[in-house]
């Protein structure tokens, strides 16, 4: 009869008796944005990397921060993996990222720091997890971004490595596996 009395209020109160851990709200996440000084520490800093197909749909969710009077947004989006260089990622990655709103001019140095999300487009991502949660952010920010085009890699001007750049996918395959853990 006392079990049943304890039952039932814990029913009518809503209380759980099971423990629950509860993920960090996205807006709460911090992205790592420590940058890497060679290809060769980006590679091993990234538990992942994939040729991924990035979508334009994104989510923002605000963060407490601000900077310059401008609220910094936590994005994600889903990537569809296309091709796997490192790790064994599923097929739909999550990815997280930091940007700024209202955007910044072209020219702000915020937006070295503040990626935002990804355009739509063919990637080769270089990716580490999210501590705590299931999604995953880009390593070095920018320094792990290559786009792709006409089957070869995209070195961004002033963040990417040039001994990434151009670079079939077999020959980035080739460069990767070189590296030692």
């Amino acid at each position: 009869m006392f079990y049943r009395v304890v039952l039932i209020l814990f029913l009518l109160t809503g209380t759980v008796l099971f423990p629950v851990s509860a993920a960090p709200a996205i807006g709460d996440l911090e992205i790592d944005a420590t940058t890497t000084t060679n290809w060769q520490e980006l590679v091993k800093r990234s538990e992942l990397i994939v040729v991924a197909w990035a979508d334009s749909a994104q989510h923002s969710y605000l963060t407490r921060h601000t900077i310059d009077e401008a609220k910094l947004v936590n994005y994600t989006q889903t990537l569809q993996v296309k091709k796997v260089l490192k790790g064994s990622p599923p097929r739909l990655l999550n990815v997280v990222s930091t940007g700024v709103e209202p955007m910044p001019d072209a020219s702000s140095p915020l937006n070295y720091k503040y990626p935002g999300p990804l355009g739509e487009g063919n990637y080769v991502l270089f990716l580490q997890p999210v501590k705590g949660t299931s999604y995953y952010s880009i390593t070095g920010l920018w320094q792990g971004v290559y786009p792709l085009y006409q089957g070869r890699t995209i070195a961004l001007e002033g963040v990417g490595f040039p001994e990434l750049n151009q670079l079939s996918l077999s020959e980035l395959e080739q460069k990767i596996q070189s590296v030692r853990p």
